[in-house]
């Protein structure tokens, strides 16, 4: 089978089923990991809804989903946390 990557995670079903929708309708194969759980449950369970899809059409997925505005570019920028860390690990591997 090939390759799933995470394009984004949803905490409630109904969006996830939207975007799901969406990239299908445009030709996109797309997955629900922790789907059926997550509906079980009132607040999301393990990170959520893990909307996927094949690795060869992630570009193309990233690019629908910002388009209609279920992505923002502000998803792929580094939070301040991230960014602390990243230089925390820096310092420790320079040794």
């Amino acid at each position: 089978m090939d390759e799933l990557l995470t394009v984004r995670t949803f905490g409630q079903s109904i969006d996830f089923e939207m975007a799901k929708s969406y990239l299908e309708s445009c030709g996109i194969e797309c997955f629900g990991q922790n789907e059926i759980i997550n509906r079980a449950y009132i607040n999301s369970v393990d990170g959520g809804i893990k909307l996927q899809v094949r690795t060869e059409q992630a570009e193309e997925a990233v690019k629908l989903l910002l388009e209609k505005g279920y992505l923002k570019k502000e998803d792929f920028e580094l939070s301040t946390e991230m960014k602390w860390m990243g230089k925390l690990l820096n310092f420790f591997n320079r040794k």
